[in-house]
């Protein structure tokens, strides 16, 4: 499929749907129905699999891929990573159902958070290349960090109740006790250190659940956005906060912001996270764009 940023109608193509069980929707019989519903309607070839545990998506998909011709993640942001990683830069076609605690590609790219709406889309979208990026031979599609993000995610992913509200009290009872490191970051020609609690490199323009970190990004412009956000006390995060839901944390008196295509940076804790999966780490990170390099059914 030659590669572009314009869209192609789908066509009559065979879909399997990869499941997270544990996710809103993954085991619920009503869900399960109603995609077998949509495609019997719609008249397409379609299978549906259950992953069990992380590295089940690859095996099944790498098993598969001469079978279907989209494979639809179903699940949060750990599911729709693991399916994008296998399927970026081939020629294979990836579906999102959204069924996750931020779920910020799918919002990216305008899929609808309730699920038979998503299946609609799904069956009657487009096909459209996106970018996606690369930190130390890892693939993510939405964002990657270290700092206070890092520390978040590895909170979290310790947590037995998932969703938007254990995420934010999870922030909440961790702020005060963070405190910031210094990165050595090259760029555009540039070295430079920043101290920073929060140190992103984005390619979505948010890190889900409308929460933009970087707001000028695009999943088609060939570019990453980074954003580095200093030491800030209480009213800091007040401000931050409402700049973090009103697209404006760019402007912020407490951030640094640009765009690159390959950025470098090393420091004392490099332990990173990958679309919110938190990986161990002590190398300097390696981060680069892979322009249009995932084929996305969008509406």
């Amino acid at each position: 499929m030659a590669k572009s940023t314009g869209k192609e109608k789908v066509k009559a193509m065979r879909y399997l749907f990869l499941l997270n069980p544990v996710a809103g929707v993954g085991a619920r019989r009503d869900f399960l129905q109603m995609i077998a519903v949509a495609c019997r309607e719609k008249k397409v070839v379609y299978k549906i699999l259950f992953t069990r545990a992380p590295g089940d998506a690859k095996k099944i998909i790498q098993k598969r891929s001469d079978k279907y011709d989209v494979f639809v993640a179903v699940g949060g942001d750990g599911t729709m990573n693991e399916v994008a990683s296998v399927l970026a830069g081939t020629t294979a076609i990836m579906g999102l159902i959204p069924a996750g605690s931020g779920n910020a590609l799918g919002r990216e790219l305008g899929i609808s958070m309730k699920p038979q709406k998503a299946v609609e889309q799904l069956l009657n979208g487009h096909v459209m290349q996106i970018d996606t990026g690369m930190i130390n031979g890892r693939r993510f599609m939405n964002v990657c960090g270290l700092g206070f993000d890092n520390h978040i995610a590895r909170v979290f992913s310790k947590a037995t109740n998932r969703g938007p509200i254990p995420y934010f009290k999870a922030v909440l009872k961790e702020f005060f006790g963070y405190v910031s490191e210094t990165y050595v970051v090259e760029s555009n020609g540039e070295t430079v250190n920043y101290t920073s609690f929060v140190l992103t490199v984005a390619n979505t323009s948010q890190y889900g659940n409308n929460a933009f970190i970087a707001p000028k990004a695009s999943v088609t412009d060939g570019d990453l956005d980074f954003i580095a956000l200093k030491p800030f006390g209480f009213f800091g995060a007040l401000e931050l906060g409402r700049r973090l839901f009103n697209k404006t944390i760019d402007r912020s008196r407490y951030s640094t912001y640009f765009k690159t295509q390959k950025i470098r940076i090393d420091g004392k804790n490099l332990n990173f996270h990958v679309d919110g999966e938190p990986v161990k780490n002590s190398e300097p990170l390696e981060i680069s764009i892979d322009p249009l390099s995932l084929n996305m059914i969008v509406p």
